[in-house]
């Protein structure tokens, strides 16, 4: 299966994480805050991250938001997971670029629901953009060659109807 990420400086939560996801048959590689998360994503082989919001350091949001801006990274699925559950929290890390977010206490059937919809939806080949569609339409119509126009001609001269 995938290779998921897991940041959180709680090592509780780390562990439990780390179980559940081997249950599900991933492979999990944990870090305590978001700089050893970023060294793990640079070292590749990383399939999704969840991501603890509160850190130590740069928040889960703040690490999210620098994935997202690496074109290497930009379209990992992440998922942000927090007890914070603060409307104002939840749209800042989605406006980071997180593709969910899972709040604490969940169960581990909501977060393989999540997880499997995720990583589904990064196997997927990437869609294409207005512009690159309008483009090749574009082309296609070019390439398709029409006739001249015929011109007719007729012996006969043209009689006006009343």
């Amino acid at each position: 299966m995938a290779t998921v990420l897991i940041a959180d400086d709680d090592v509780d939560h780390r562990e439990l994480l780390t179980l559940a996801l081997h249950r599900l048959g991933h492979e999990v590689v944990a870090a305590a805050d978001a700089e050893q998360a970023q060294a793990a994503v640079t070292a590749g082989g990383i399939d999704a991250a969840l991501l603890d919001v509160r850190m130590p350091g740069a928040s889960g949001i703040d690490l999210c938001r620098e994935l997202r801006q690496d074109p290497d990274t930009a379209r990992m699925p992440i998922m942000l997971v927090s007890a914070d559950v603060f409307s104002e929290r939840i749209t800042a890390g989605l406006e980071a670029g997180a593709d969910d977010y899972l709040t604490k206490p969940y169960h581990r059937a909501e977060l393989a629901a999540r997880l499997d919809t995720l990583l589904l939806r990064a196997t997927r080949p990437k869609p294409v953009t207005a512009a690159a569609a309008m483009a090749a339409l574009v082309a296609a119509r070019a390439a398709v060659r029409c006739p001249a126009p015929v011109a007719v001609r007729s012996e006969e001269p043209l009689r006006r109807t009343a």
